[in-house]
């Protein structure tokens, strides 16, 4: 199922770059991709147990901030230009930076434990 479903969004991505200018295309890509990044949030947050591991808050970390992102660029199309938007554009991009950086050393950290240290992690 799981298959079908992403092959489907493939051909439809496909579709919207084919059909749509430039500015269409990118204003439904990144609508979608923060839509799926929230939506991401909501089912994870209230039905996972994503605080009890390091992974589970790294996975949590970067949707959030793939979510701000999304809001921050779509917000001008929504409501068009806004004060402090270079201020919130920077934070945003931070946050996304931050939650990559925690990524990473997540990974290294786990590439790098001791085989009896990971019970206990």
């Amino acid at each position: 199922m799981r298959r079908i479903i992403l092959a489907v969004a493939a051909v439809a991505c496909g579709v919207v770059v084919a059909v749509f200018d430039p500015q269409e295309e990118a204003r439904i890509l990144l609508t979608t991709m923060t839509i799926l990044a929230w939506l991401f949030v909501a089912l994870y947050g209230f039905r996972s147990p994503w605080r009890t591991t390091e992974a589970g808050k790294t996975l949590m970390y970067t949707a959030v901030a793939l979510g701000l992102i999304g809001l921050q660029l779509i917000s001008v199309w929504w409501f068009g230009d806004y004060a402090w938007r270079n201020e919130v554009r920077a934070v945003t991009v931070v946050v996304l930076l931050l939650a990559l950086l925690h990524r990473l050393i997540v990974l290294w950290e786990f590439q790098h434990e001791e085989p009896d240290q990971e019970v206990s992690q």
